[in-house]
C-alpha cells in the first residue's frame, strides 16, 4: 500500500480511528473497561490516556509533528 504523507481520521472496521501523519500510523482507541480513549504511534503505545477522542488525537498529532 502506498501512504501519503497526510490523510483524514478514518474509522477502521475494529472501531478504531487511525491515520497517516507524515508517513507515520497512528491509531486512537477507546479503552473497553473505561471511559478513556489510548493512542499509538508508530505501533508504540503512548502511556497516557485521555478523557475524549479529540484530546487523544491531538496527541498523537503532536508525537509525530
Amino acid at each position: 500500500m502506498k501512504w501519503h504523507a497526510h490523510s483524514d481520521w478514518r474509522l477502521s472496521a475494529k472501531g478504531n480511528y487511525w491515520r497517516n501523519c507524515n508517513g507515520v500510523l497512528i491509531v486512537v482507541g477507546k479503552k473497553k473497561s473505561t471511559d478513556e480513549y489510548w493512542g499509538l504511534v508508530d505501533g508504540k503505545f503512548l502511556p497516557d490516556t485521555y478523557e475524549s477522542l479529540n484530546e487523544a488525537k491531538a496527541a498523537t498529532e503532536a508525537e509525530v509533528k
